[in-house]
This record gives C-alpha cells, structure tokens and sequence, in this order.
C-alpha cells in the first residue's frame, strides 16, 4: 500500500516493473510459493486523511482481500505545502497511521504489518530543473523527520519497521532524470530487493 512509488510511477511497464511485481517475482524466484502480492498504489497518495487523494479508500478493498501481510510505504506526499497543505497538517500524521493501523488490524487481527520509512529525495539526479531543485531542497528534510516518526509509529503499534531513507540517499543513478523522487527501473528493483531481504530475514514470509 502507498503513493505512486508503490504504484510504479515513471516506469514503461509498471504492471511487471513495479517493486510489488518484482517482489512477485523475487518469492516466486526464492521458492516462496504460497503468497499472492497484489499492488495497492495511489499517484499522489498520502496517510493523511486531510489529503487528496488519500489511501483511506483502499480499506474498503482490503475488506475483500484480507491480506496476512501489508506493506505500507507512505510519507512523500506528506511532504507537500500550499495549495496542497499537507505538511501544514502534518500534526495529525501519527494518530491518523495508528488508525489507519487499527482498521487493517480489525480485517486480520492476525496480519503482520511493515510500515517503511519514505525514498529519500536525491538532488545530485541528473537533469533537474532550478524550480525542482528548490522544491526537493526544501521538502527533504521532511523526509528525514518523517523517518524518525515513522520509526517511532512502528515501535508504539508493535509493527515492522523497513528503513528505506538511507538506503536511497545520494543514489543518483537510481532515480528518474529530471524527477529526483520516482525511482528507475533499477531503483524499483533495489526497492524490490530490499523489502524482499527484510521479510525473509524478519520471517515474514516462509517457504
């Protein structure tokens, strides 16, 4: 679950290029046979029920799935100032991802939830533009206060934590030119890689 990171945003082939459809493809790969991932991706999306789009619809789905693991990646859009005004109700951030916790909770009180910190934004990406410069420049460190309380969620809701800030930082080449935020391919793959490493070392999945 999450924004157009999870969706696949910038790829040519987001079906099989996704990070959750190359996951697919890394437990297939790995003999984890008995698991069915399915891609909950929102362009713009945020945890906020202020905002717009939000991932609040997507329980209604999850309602028909009842999935036994979900992977939340949130936190990019949160970043967003007027008109949009999402960091400017950033306050209210941390009770609406408990809630929004508790809901997945109610559907499968048995589900084990990793909660990510958010892609860090690379400025050092080829072919960025003034403007774009100065929005990331300015939006970055809110990436890196929301990884500390995302952190922080995930230790008071008893969730998995998956720490994806540092690994992005200054990885320029797996970013999309003149983007910054969207990985590439290769960037989808290591997000791929990463989430897949943790929840076979964590145990989340098992053959």
């Amino acid at each position: 679950m999450g924004n157009s990171i999870t969706a696949g945003a910038r790829l040519i082939e987001p079906l099989t290029e996704s990070y959750p459809a190359v996951l697919s493809s890394m437990l297939k790969q790995g003999q984890y046979l008995n698991y069915d991932v399915k891609n909950f991706g929102i362009g713009g999306a945020t945890l906020l029920r202020f905002g717009t789009p939000n991932l609040w619809p997507l329980i209604d789905s999850l309602q028909n799935f009842k999935p036994d693991i979900v992977i939340i990646k949130a936190g990019t859009n949160e970043t967003v100032g007027s008109p949009r005004l999402n960091w400017e109700n950033i306050n209210k951030f941390e009770k609406d991802y408990s809630d929004y916790i508790s809901l997945i909770r109610k559907i499968n009180p048995n589900c084990r939830i990793v909660i990510c910190s958010p892609l860090d934004m690379v400025i050092q990406t080829e072919g960025l533009s003034p403007e774009r410069i100065t929005d990331l420049s300015g939006r970055r460190p809110r990436i890196w206060e929301l990884r500390k309380r995302i952190k922080k969620i995930a230790n008071t809701e008893n969730t998995y934590f998956l720490e994806l800030t540092r690994p992005f930082k200054g990885k320029a080449n797996l970013m999309t030119k003149k983007d910054g935020v969207h990985p590439n391919k290769d960037g989808y793959q290591y997000l791929a890689s990463l989430v897949f490493d943790y929840m076979v070392k964590r145990k989340i999945v098992v053959k």
